[in-house]
């Protein structure tokens, strides 16, 4: 994954994940909740949703909100564990992005032992 040229954000959602989720469940894990500022985030133009290293969908980000904001067809808001995270709004990305990520590994990207589910790679300045 070194020919990395756009922005994106890995979220890593091994927990979450179940073989045979629908799109709209996988969307919903990918996109939140997470306990990120807005502006940590807000530069990346795609959202990567990672299983395992594994890159399972590609998501164009459109905007991020706060978590509150937003109503999730699969998960409910928890008021309790939610607050004060954000999500993103978006769509799958256009085929030449998700040809270039879909089932490719991203745990090189990883150092041994980091545990953040959310990490921010950016490449263009814009």
């Amino acid at each position: 994954m070194e020919d990395i040229r756009e922005n994106i954000v890995i979220i890593k959602i091994n927990k979450s994940f179940c073989e045979g989720m629908s799109e709209n469940e996988l969307y919903d894990v990918t996109q939140g909740c997470w306990k990120r500022k807005i502006a940590s985030v807000e530069k990346a133009d795609y959202a990567l949703s990672v299983v395992c290293g594994i890159v399972k969908e590609i998501y164009q980000i459109d905007e991020w909100l706060p978590a509150e904001n937003e109503v999730w067809e699969t998960i409910p808001y928890n008021e309790t564990t939610d607050a004060g995270s954000i999500v993103f709004k978006g769509r799958a990305a256009d085929e030449e992005i998700r040809k270039k990520y879909l089932d490719h590994s991203v745990a090189g990207l990883f150092k041994r032992g980091e545990a953040a589910p959310v990490k921010v790679i950016l490449k263009q300045q814009g």
